[in-house]
């Protein structure tokens, strides 16, 4: 029997949440897609749980922020040491109260399985995103510039031939793709062996409630999180389990609670690493989540980051498919990410070597903030104006509109945030004296931008410009272009911002 044939402008290759994040994108971008996932139920073991405040951001925008709030765990937030479960804390990591000054969003607190679930309902909701569960990926080559793919739908062995005109590797740490394109990971890919053990068990008794976001265990060098609201934990320790011991007698040791009932859900030993790919883009092919890096679980930023990676992807592939952008624009995708990756990876490697001692701290280097947000593009389509680094090591996260930064939350007159803002289009935003380079602009219909005028009195010191200056913001919501100041030319200064920003030329109207 021949073999279906499917075109389609991407193949997005593994449903976690690089993949399902890159469909909902791509298909709010109005880009049609097909993402296959191997798997054909998600997995029992509730895996990562944590998505900080900017991937929050990104779905806050497109709507699915309420979904997730809603099955969010109602933790404490913040980090106990004790010797076991049984002690009192030794030590507490608690992070500030109050609202936050740098985001409208919170970080969540969910399982894995559960924040895919959700991902997955908002992602098939679009026409123009295929999702096949239980379909492999074979073989692909990249032919004429594109991929061509064989996709096998595992409980049929019905194979279908796919024509992508770009393939988006979320594959996983294990990715197939990376290994068969021959690319290297770097940094080291053992910093110790651990088993997560899952299980069920009423510990309201040693953590009230709400309890913390993760306990570390000194006597055994475990760490314990609540994954669900029914009573479901994993315990993390160092090494195999010893010989003769099993998984509940290991629980009610390391817990410091002999006498405990509980009931083991599911095992699993893994490698901490701190590694990312050597180039995140061949060709047609791109890298994303843990196909292009991986981090030890030290501050919970692998999901977010993956998130970042496709958040930062998505649009350029739909300015190319929509003819806003040219081709280089897609090359920026590894020349941004891949610092990126490599930043994170180091951080998060060094968290790790210290975590569990008595005196030591998730994060030595760079803040969680500024690992989350505080990172700054540079490359050939980002026009710096001279600013002086936004990242460098050691820092907190403190908000700037420099080129290449998330540009900075605001909350506007109307309740809605400025991140609210940047979604399917650029944005200019300017004061009302800015009006020259909004006129600019509307003479530039080939150019897709809103523009915006800020009325809010924090706007220019926020944004690091007077009054009848201009920021121009990407899709991302990363700062394209600033000028801090009014212009001689505008229109000109304009043109040279957006053919940076895309590659492409508008084209004014006379």
């Amino acid at each position: 029997m021949a073999s279906e044939m499917l075109e389609t402008p991407v193949l997005i290759v593994g449903g976690g949440p690089a993949g399902l994040t890159a469909s909902l994108l791509l298909s709010r971008h109005g880009v049609a897609s097909l993402l296959i996932d191997k798997r054909v139920t998600g997995s029992p073991l509730p895996r990562a749980r944590g998505v900080h405040a900017r991937a929050m951001e990104i779905l806050r925008v497109c709507g699915v922020e309420p979904d997730l709030r809603a099955v969010e765990l109602p933790i404490t937030p913040g980090a106990e040491w004790r010797t076991d479960l049984t002690g009192s804390p030794l030590r507490e990591d608690v992070p500030s109260a109050g609202r936050s000054l740098v985001s409208p969003c919170e970080g969540l607190s969910v399982s894995q399985d559960v924040f895919e679930s959700v991902l997955r309902e908002h992602a098939g909701g679009y026409p123009a995103g295929q999702l096949r569960t239980g379909a492999l990926l074979e073989s692909f080559q990249i032919v004429d510039g594109g991929v061509l793919a064989t996709v096998t739908e595992q409980t049929t062995g019905r194979t279908t031939r796919v024509r992508a005109r770009w393939m988006i590797a979320a594959d996983g740490a294990r990715s197939g793709i990376r290994r068969q394109l021959g690319i290297a990971m770097n940094g080291p890919e053992d910093l110790g062996r651990q088993t997560m053990i899952a299980f069920r068990a009423d510990l309201t008794a040693r953590t009230g409630v709400r309890p913390r976001g993760i306990y570390f265990l000194t006597a055994s060098g475990a760490a314990l999180i609540w994954t669900h609201a029914d009573d479901r934990w994993v315990l993390s320790q160092p090494g195999p389990i010893a010989a003769g011991d099993d998984p509940a007698t290991v629980v009610r040791r390391v817990l410091g609670l002999p006498g405990l009932t509980l009931d083991v859900l599911g095992t699993n030993a893994w490698t901490a690493a701190a590694q990312s790919a050597s180039q995140y883009a061949y060709g047609p092919v791109f890298l994303a989540g843990d196909a292009a890096h991986r981090f030890p679980p030290a501050g919970a930023t692998g999901v977010s980051t993956a998130m970042h990676d496709v958040h930062n992807l998505a649009w350029k592939i739909a300015a190319v498919v929509h003819r806003h952008g040219g081709e280089k624009l897609l090359d920026s995708y590894a020349t941004e990410r891949e610092p990126v990756g490599r930043r994170n990876a180091d951080e998060t490697g060094t968290a790790w070597t210290r975590i569990f001692t008595a005196n030591g701290a998730p994060f030595n280097g760079r803040s969680l903030a500024q690992i989350d947000m505080g990172y700054q593009y540079t490359s050939p389509v980002t026009a710096g104006d001279g600013s002086p680094d936004a990242d460098p090591p050691g820092a907190d996260y403190r908000q700037t509109a420099a080129p290449g930064c998330r540009a900075p939350h605001l909350w506007l007159a109307d309740g809605s945030s400025t991140i609210d803002l940047f979604d399917r289009r650029f944005v200019l935003l300017t004061a009302e004296p800015g009006h020259a380079w909004r006129d600019a602009v509307a003479r530039c219909p080939g150019a897709p931008v809103d523009s915006h005028v800020m009325t809010e009195t924090q706007w220019p010191d926020l944004y690091g410009v007077a009054p009848d200056g201009a920021v121009l913001v990407r899709p991302d919501g990363h700062v394209a272009w600033r000028s801090a100041t009014a212009s001689t030319d505008p229109e000109a200064d304009f043109q040279t911002a957006w053919t940076t920003s895309t590659g492409f030329a508008a084209t004014p109207r006379r």
